[in-house]
């Protein structure tokens, strides 16, 4: 599996020009590393991959994810959109 450093010297980033910061290099190889690693999953799949990513690092930092104060705790859901035909879920 890539590291972030992997994905700071990815050509993507390194030939981006709205990437000359080193902190905009790091949440732009943090995304990309995300996006590969949620490929191919489903909506359902992706936010409970993302929950339970985000829960790891708030432990690994000795942040307690159980105390939380968001709506439904934070957790990202799928969102479902009505549209004049059906509903779909994004």
């Amino acid at each position: 599996m890539k590291t972030i450093q992997d994905y700071m010297t990815d050509p993507r980033i390194l030939n981006d020009p709205g990437c000359d910061d080193i902190l905009i290099r790091e949440i732009h190889a943090a995304r990309l590393k995300l996006q590969d690693e949620t490929a191919g999953m489903t909506v359902q799949e992706r936010c409970d991959y993302l929950n339970n990513k985000a829960r790891d690092v708030l432990s690994s930092i000795g942040a307690d994810p159980l105390l939380v104060s968001f709506p439904d705790g934070g957790k990202l859901r799928p969102r479902t959109v009505q549209s004049r035909t059906k509903e779909a879920v994004l």
